[in-house]
């Protein structure tokens, strides 16, 4: 079979400029692009689940925080209680040291009574903010004023010193009153000795 000739009109333009093809190493530009891709989502992923976890982290770092700051509070208030019972063991320690024993001091007064006299009562008011003083209060029924000097000479034995003391005598009874406060023999010695050296 033959094909006759026949003219074909080529219109195809002549273009000039047209870029070279990309080289070789350029072509591996579209594998990095996913891969990129694909480590973002990877790099999103970790993030996300390190961000969880940190949160779960800060969660239980918050609850130990709290329980710390509620064992700190159960201390202190359990400090504070020990530290107002010490304080309370010290005051009583402190009253007991100042205080005399008032025993020594009745039974003395009671033995200066001598025959012929009477002891119609007596009062010993300690007051608990000062147990050092004494408020002594005594009533006499007597003949003569040696009886109230006996009993007080007894009471100055036991190193008691009376102050502001109120004397007064009606039908034949002796009404005394004074503030006795208990002299410590040992800060005596020791007042002296320092006023010696002092003078030496």
């Amino acid at each position: 079979m033959q094909i006759h000739a026949r003219t074909i009109d080529d219109f195809k333009t002549d273009r000039k400029g047209i870029s070279p093809p990309l080289p070789v190493y350029l072509r591996i530009l579209p594998i990095v692009f996913y891969l990129t891709i694909a480590a973002a989502i990877l790099l999103n992923g970790l993030f996300v689940l390190r961000l969880s976890q940190a949160d779960k982290d800060r969660e239980a770092s918050l609850a130990r925080d709290k329980g710390i700051k509620a064992e700190i509070a159960t201390a202190t208030g359990e400090r504070k209680a020990r530290e107002k019972e010490a304080k309370k063991a010290s005051d009583i320690l402190a009253w007991l040291d100042s205080s005399r024993p008032l025993q020594p001091l009745l039974v003395a007064i009671a033995r200066s009574i001598e025959p012929g006299s009477s002891l119609l009562s007596l009062r010993l008011d300690r007051p608990a903010d000062n147990p050092t003083q004494i408020k002594f209060s005594i009533r006499l029924a007597s003949d003569s004023a040696r009886q109230l000097d006996l009993t007080l000479a007894k009471v100055a034995d036991l190193r008691f010193r009376a102050f502001s003391p109120q004397q007064t005598v009606e039908n034949g009874e002796f009404d005394y009153k004074a503030t006795l406060i208990w002299q410590d023999s040992s800060a005596r010695k020791n007042e002296k000795t320092a006023a010696e050296e002092a003078g030496s």
